[in-house]
């Protein structure tokens, strides 16, 4: 996750639109990527489908879900933010994981008679016929 240039709003008519102010959207997204808002707006995340501009992007689905309960609260919030004076939310950018390569690699090693661990703390472990050592260096 990284912090993106920049501050971002909703489109007044269409929720999956994102207005960008000061933003490089056409450097810093792609589709497939995620957008997430900040913790005071629950950390809301949607997965960008079209980056349109530098200050346009579309996301595939309202940040929530279909049932658009976030996109009111959203727009609440940065209400509050324009009686402050600020025109915008800080955003991250999630970069797009092909899970399927991981995928595969879990399915080899167990094919062979290896297992893995999960730790909690997201760092992966594996043990096949190779050390997790060798398979790092």
């Amino acid at each position: 996750m990284k912090p993106g240039t920049g501050l971002i709003k909703l489109s007044e008519d269409d929720p999956c639109l994102i207005l960008g102010e000061g933003t490089n959207f056409l450097t810093e997204f792609k589709p497939k990527m995620q957008i997430m808002l900040p913790k005071s707006i629950d950390s809301a995340v949607a997965e960008v489908s079209e980056v349109i501009s530098d200050t346009e992007l579309r996301i595939k689905k309202e940040f929530g879900g279909d049932s658009g309960k976030k996109t009111a609260h959203i727009r609440e919030k940065l209400t509050e933010l324009r009686t402050e004076g600020i025109t915008g939310f800080n955003f991250s950018r999630l970069p797009y994981v092909d899970q399927q390569e991981m995928y595969r690699h879990v399915y080899d090693c167990l094919k062979k008679g290896g297992s893995i661990g999960i730790f909690p703390e997201g760092d992966v472990r594996y043990s096949s016929h190779q050390s997790f050592a060798s398979k790092t260096n």
